[in-house]
């Protein structure tokens, strides 16, 4: 996966959908933001969400609770973390002072404070950066989490041949 790509797709879509309601919600905060972009066949390709998300002057957009979802063949591919990040629409930047975790298929990106262009589309990790990279990192990392008060079903036991 190519982060610098991952987190591109995540803010262009963001800023797409965005945009104007930033504008007419300037000073707002909207609980359970759920920003989804879909491919032309109309398949989930990433899902922005966040516990809340505050309108700013300027076109900038504070997330708290970030997380985003990229989907590949309808399963989730990479997920990014944040506790708290901030969204400049018309520069097309992120960034944040706080910790962010990226998961994707065998390797974990973890650092605090981060900061992405997406004019020239770079990602940087300001302070302890670390990548954990290992083909057996468990897919089950990326597994979709349960809803709120639902529990998971425990695997069944499988049977010796």
């Amino acid at each position: 996966m190519n982060w610098r790509r991952a987190l591109a797709g995540a803010a262009a879509g963001l800023g797409l959908a965005a945009g104007a309601w930033a504008q007419q919600l300037e000073g707002s905060t909207v609980k359970g933001f759920r920003l989804p972009e879909y491919d032309e066949q109309g398949r989930l390709v990433q899902e922005l969400r966040g516990e809340t998300a505050t309108f700013l002057p300027e076109g900038i957009i504070r997330l708290t609770g970030l997380q985003i979802e990229f989907f590949r063949e309808g399963q989730v591919s990479a997920r990014v973390q944040s506790p708290e990040c901030a969204f400049d629409r018309e520069r097309q930047r992120a960034a944040s002072k706080e910790h962010i975790r990226i998961v994707a298929e065998q390797a974990v990106l973890t650092g605090d404070g981060f900061a992405w262009n997406g004019e020239n589309k770079q990602f940087q990790i300001f302070k302890n950066a670390k990548l954990t990279m290992d083909s057996q990192i468990e897919s089950g990392l990326l597994a979709p989490r349960p809803e709120a008060g639902a529990e998971a079903a425990a695997p069944e036991p499988e049977e010796e041949p």
